[in-house]
């Protein structure tokens, strides 16, 4: 999916917007369908609410270790205008090909509570642009 076309969903994700992470923090923390932590094995937990009042317990430490968490992956998914959108607060380079995170990016995915579509768009919090649920299981 290029940049354009996701812009089209999430005007923040226009390639000259200003404010992009402001936006995407509004949006998510508004009313998020979804927020997760993902161990690194794979496993979900429900962070509710808010990633920092809700960490794995005995793992409080990797809040300490941003943007790599200890190996765990965080993020949220929220519904807009009928397309869903996951930011995963991670390294760029974290999601954009088959690997170890990915993999367990999919796992902890797979066992959210919540519908997630297909064609749910997955970005950063920096809102680097990782494709569509689809296309990230394509590319394990």
């Amino acid at each position: 999916m290029s940049r354009d076309q996701a812009a089209e969903a999430f005007g923040f994700l226009a390639p000259q917007f200003r404010g992009r992470r402001n936006a995407i923090k509004e949006l998510t923390h508004t009313q998020p369908d979804f927020v997760f932590w993902i161990h690194p094995d794979g496993r979900l937990h429900d962070a509710r609410d808010a990633h920092a009042r809700n960490v794995p317990r005995g793992y409080e430490h990797i809040l300490d270790d941003e943007p790599d968490y200890g190996g765990f992956l965080r993020g949220r998914i929220v519904t807009f205008r009928g397309r869903q959108l996951v930011v995963v607060y991670c390294r760029p380079t974290a999601l954009a090909v088959a690997g170890p995170p990915l993999a367990q990016f999919l796992r902890g995915l797979a066992a959210v509570p919540v519908p997630v579509a297909d064609d749910a768009l997955v970005i950063s919090d920096n809102a680097d642009l990782y494709g569509t649920v689809a296309d990230l299981a394509a590319r394990t």
